[in-house]
């Protein structure tokens, strides 16, 4: 019996060391991440979008797209970050939910627009998932999850049926919490930059924190992001103490005129 239990011991502690080990690789680095994702990500985020785009109806006026671009720009433009490479696409749908694909493209759906207060709240969601796509957790979540070899198949083969399972899988389920930490951190960094007040960032994860007591199906962006209010007390810390003039992002008419094309679909 002594022996058996020693021998149970010895193996959990093995799989945990195993466990911790491959919890601290870097999968980017030792499957050159980087450089597949210049030869692959976009053939795989266009074969994504397109399989979206056979299910949901992308709302693709001028209007829409002038009002995004308003806002990618100011984001964009002090941030270092090249605004053509962020692709933003809003989807007709009433879930709740943002998410970014391979490929740069962020994703963001009518009914979360229809949430948000203030042009500061959607800056916010915005500002936080293209930090998941500046810092890489899209193709190292992929990676990780769905391995290498198949990324490769769908970038070669077109294989719409895991260009289906990654949108079910960056669309309803959040990243790992450091991820997220990271990509929150991102966004304040992005918004103060901008001169974006960052409160309206930390006024949605509070705003999510209320709703998450039986949260309907559609809430999705809601379910997925756990623990709402201790984020929003985080964000607030990342700004805490900082003193500048907040510029206005739109003006009441493209505010009113977004929020108008995501209420009437």
């Amino acid at each position: 019996m002594g022996k058996a239990i020693l021998q149970f011991l010895a193996m959990a502690l093995l799989f945990f060391a195993a466990w911790f080990g491959l919890s601290r690789i870097d999968f980017v680095k030792i499957f050159n991440i980087d450089n597949i994702s210049k030869k692959t990500e976009k053939k795989i985020g266009d074969l994504v979008m397109e399989t979206l785009d056979k299910t949901h109806h992308t709302i693709d006026e001028d209007s829409v797209a002038i009002v995004f671009d308003k806002i990618k720009k100011r984001m964009c433009a002090v941030n270092a970050i090249d605004e053509s490479e962020i692709n933003i696409h809003l989807i007709e749908s009433s879930d709740v939910n943002a998410f970014a694909l391979p490929g740069n493209h962020l994703v963001i759906y009518t009914g979360l627009i229809k949430r948000c207060d203030s042009v500061t709240e959607l800056c916010g969601v915005m500002a936080h998932e293209i930090g998941h796509i500046k810092l890489k957790h899209v193709m190292k979540r992929l990676a990780g999850e769905l391995g290498i070899a198949v990324l490769a198949s769908v970038a070669t083969n077109g294989n719409s049926q895991v260009a289906g399972q990654i949108i079910k899988m960056l669309s309803s389920s959040a990243f790992e919490r450091k991820q997220e930490s990271e990509a929150d951190a991102f966004a304040v960094d992005c918004l103060l930059q901008a001169r974006i007040n960052p409160r309206g960032f930390s006024n949605f994860m509070m705003k999510i924190a209320k709703m998450q007591s039986g949260i309907p199906e559609e809430m999705e962006w809601i379910s997925s992001h756990p623990d709402s209010k201790k984020r929003a007390e985080t964000i607030r810390s990342f700004y805490k103490g900082t003193t500048q003039d907040y510029e206005p992002v739109l003006s009441d008419e493209d505010w009113n005129s977004l929020k108008k094309a995501a209420e009437s679909e």
